[in-house]
């Protein structure tokens, strides 16, 4: 089967619902955090022309929070933290991944009794150092940049959630409800074409998939995120390998246990769909 690519009207849609997201980022990053004029803006009803029923609440969602986050980081040196991915590309950190997080609550409070209620520059450079000290692919880099990497990350990350969204719905009719809820989910000949993805091993209402997560080491809990920002979410537990669902697009993996009591990081990017069984190799 050739490699799956979403297709031209998926990402042309990307393209623009992209766009618009981005615009509503610059203003608000560029006005100030102000939460009267975000709530407002970011709301799903607002971008209802472009997503015609895909669900987008999780990226609505995580875009008004990008943008709240870049307006302090104007207001204090311009600087965003952001993760190295596979690829290459940057993916900017939310800054609530350093609230105790990454680091432990005894690390934060060391930072806020050090720095003061607005981190300047000496606070970030800080994290980096300690980043790098755990072998992490952080990096500093301008707001503009970051705001750059934000928007091409979130155009491929809405290119696969807009062409997983038309699967799901072929998926679902074909299958019928009856498969909810643990099911093995279609066969693999089901509804497949050139440059199709193949159906995932199980779906769930309002656009799930299921995905399997295998890592190297075993009782972990699983973290995800979206490729395009990076705020962890709970996945599942305990690996390896550990079974939930997530909505198309493109998403990073980290983990955490008593086997990896510091919250790691795998650097590489997978889609969804096609790929419904990401193997982890950072830990």
């Amino acid at each position: 089967m050739p490699e799956f690519e979403p297709d031209n009207e998926s990402v042309s849609r990307a393209e623009k619902l992209s766009s618009r997201l981005m615009d509503d980022l610059h203003r608000i990053s560029e006005e100030g955090p102000l939460s009267d004029i975000s709530r407002e803006m970011f709301s799903n009803q607002q971008y209802s022309d472009e997503t015609e029923g895909v669900p987008i609440s999780d990226v609505v969602t995580n875009v008004a929070q990008m943008a709240s986050e870049f307006a302090m980081a104007r207001l204090w040196d311009g600087n965003v933290a952001c993760l190295k991915l596979n690829n290459g590309d940057l993916a900017p950190i939310s800054m609530t991944e350093f609230f105790g997080a990454n680091y432990g609550s005894s690390v934060w409070i060391e930072f806020w009794e050090r720095y003061g209620l607005f981190p300047p520059r000496k606070f970030l450079r800080d994290v980096l150092r300690r980043s790098k000290a755990g072998m992490e692919e952080v990096v500093l880099t301008d707001v503009r940049e970051a705001t750059d990497a934000a928007g091409r990350n979130l155009t491929s990350f809405l290119s696969y959630r807009f062409t997983g969204i038309k699967h799901w719905r072929e998926w679902i009719e074909g299958i019928g409800p009856h498969l909810f809820g643990g099911s093995k989910g279609p066969t693999l000949s089901a509804g497949l074409g050139s440059g199709n993805p193949p159906p995932p091993p199980g779906v769930a209402s309002g656009g799930g998939l299921q995905v399997q997560v295998s890592c190297l080491t075993p009782g972990l809990r699983i973290h995800v995120s979206p490729a395009y920002f990076i705020t962890w979410v709970f996945f599942g537990s305990p690996t390896t390998p550990v079974i939930s669902y997530l909505l198309p697009g493109r998403y990073v993996f980290a983990g955490d246990g008593p086997m990896l009591p510091k919250l790691t990081k795998d650097h590489a990017v997978f889609c969804i769909p096609p790929t419904y069984q990401p193997t982890l190799t950072g830990f």
